[in-house]
């Protein structure tokens, strides 16, 4: 088979984590490569040696007769190869139409000229009839976003297009999109790399798939040879572990003990959920892959973004803030730690504390001090590792950093937890101590809604599971469910009959 682009005998470490290992694969002229896998699986990653952003630990980046070295990622993209992330990076206060060209501009050191800037914005307004071309970027949504970010990426010409999750944000209105540039670019020749969970779209868009599993390359095939069950199989081989054997409180149908419920459409929230509930006592599981919206009703039912309503908390409306919220004694664990759940200039006392500071109706006006007591009943509680009180978070491993959330957010005794990847970045230890504090937690009485990538972690913890899709609630199954059919369920293969209608003509990506 002829080579545009591959691997050579890859492998990539980051610190206790060995994301590739020793994968090779190839990628041909006018072909399109799927690669699948579970989240943490190594397909980012992949994408990332492909293009420049992240040098091999050994193996090489090999082009057609050569060796390719890319020190850098503007020389994959001078070599044409292009990376369209999962989400593009943007300039929030740049117009739409120059954050198109962004990247094209800043290769070349020069200001786009009145003609660039002109054809700028009736390409911004070809691919986005419904924005300003000069609307700031940081306004669009999420989707447009990404739309955005596809334009920008086809005005490269690319030889190699290199595609991160390209319709986790876009949904089934995204599926012709991606083929229309995918049929463009393998068209004159270019081959197209797609990292995506939805199996359905690699068995649309793509010519072969690539199955990865714990960085390692499990199965590379055409798509006609190979059943939607066998890639399901191989991304499930292996996986899979013995459910808690945790008392578990019985089903409860009293209203006082329900302690959440939610029901929304997609106007409201940007979800599609005819009835979630979590009762006093029980751990729920989000099942989901990226984009399926599980982070998106994490922030809804902790206040953080959309719009509450139709969701009910202790038979009451939802408060409708996060400080609210947190008065209201909904804890909220985001997936984000570093830049949504601690505060790194502050101590580590500091960083617990806030959390009363923010529960005070005064917490504006009224400086802080950390109380000692009750910080170092914290500390203990907690488990958390830490030189002093007074050092600053950031010096603190991640698994302790996390456990600093955590204590913030338990320390009050809330009555409904939210945790959104808790154990994300910690080690084994670590990830059993958190465990049991969410056992703990629960078995007091208090509701928790935990979503993790990796399944194998709420069939431990979770009493049952909910599976998300496209922002879709498609299953409510017991944790006990074989672990090849959740994977199924969160790839959207046994929820496929669904014709969503769209429109892609005028989104402008026809060649």
């Amino acid at each position: 088979m002829a080579r545009l682009i591959g691997l050579r005998a890859v492998t990539v470490e980051y610190p206790g984590n060995r994301a590739l290992d020793d994968v090779t694969v190839d990628i041909a002229p006018g072909e399109v490569l799927a690669v699948v896998g579970a989240n943490g699986s190594g397909k980012t990653t992949l994408l990332n040696v492909l293009t420049g952003q992240r040098k091999p630990t050994e193996g090489t980046v090999v082009g057609a007769e050569e060796d390719l070295v890319f020190d850098r990622p503007a020389a994959a993209l001078a070599a044409g190869v292009t990376l369209v992330p999962q989400e593009p990076h943007m300039a929030p206060t740049l117009p739409a139409w120059e954050n198109l060209i962004l990247r094209a501009s800043g290769l070349s050191g020069l200001a786009p000229g009145r003609e660039e800037r002109q054809a700028a914005r009736e390409r911004v307004r070809e691919v986005l009839p419904h924005i300003d071309p000069d609307a700031p970027a940081g306004e669009l949504r999420k989707a447009d976003r990404a739309i955005l970010g596809l334009a920008r990426g086809m005005l490269t010409n690319p030889r190699v297009l290199a595609l991160d999750e390209p319709t986790a944000v876009l949904g089934d209105h995204g599926v012709e999109l991606v083929e229309q540039i995918t049929r463009e670019v393998t068209g004159r020749g270019g081959a197209v790399v797609i990292v995506s969970h939805r199996l359905r779209d690699i068995v649309r868009l793509a010519d072969r798939v690539a199955v990865l599993v714990d960085g390692q390359l499990k199965l590379d095939s055409p798509v006609t040879e190979v059943s939607v069950e066998e890639i399901v199989d191989s991304l499930a081989a292996g996986r899979g572990i013995a459910v808690s054997t945790r008392e578990r409180p019985e089903n409860v149908s009293k209203g006082e003990e329900e302690i959440l419920s939610v029901e929304t459409d997609r106007a409201r929230s940007g979800l599609e959920i005819d009835r979630l509930t979590v009762c006093s006592g029980e751990i729920v599981g989000i099942v989901g892959m990226a984009g399926s919206g599980r982070s998106r009703l994490c922030k809804l039912v902790a206040g953080v973004d959309g719009d509450p309503r139709g969701v009910r908390y202790r038979g009451g409306p939802l408060p409708r803030s996060a400080r609210a919220a947190r008065r209201a004694d909904i804890a909220y664990i985001p997936e984000d730690r570093l830049h949504e759940g601690l505060f790194p200039p502050l101590s580590v006392a500091k960083n617990i504390e806030i959390g009363n500071v923010v529960r005070s109706s005064l917490a504006a006006l009224a400086p802080f001090t950390p109380r000692p007591s009750a910080t170092q009943q914290a500390i203990d509680r907690f488990g958390i590792k830490t030189p002093s009180h007074s050092v600053e978070v950031t010096a603190l491993s991640g698994g302790n950093a996390q456990r600093v959330v955590i204590a913030r957010e338990l320390m009050n005794e809330p009555a409904l937890l939210v945790a959104d990847e808790p154990t994300q970045g910690v080690d084994r230890t670590g990830r059993a101590a958190i465990h049991e504090l969410m056992r703990d937690f629960a078995a007091r009485g208090g509701g928790v809604l935990a979503v993790s990538s990796e399944f194998e972690e709420l069939q431990e913890i979770a009493d049952r599971f909910y599976v998300m899709v496209d922002g879709r609630v498609v299953a409510d199954i017991p944790p006990d469910t074989p672990y090849p059919r959740l994977v199924a369920l969160a790839s959207g293969v046994e929820d496929s009959d669904t014709d969503h209608q769209t429109n892609t003509e005028r989104n402008g990506f026809t060649s």
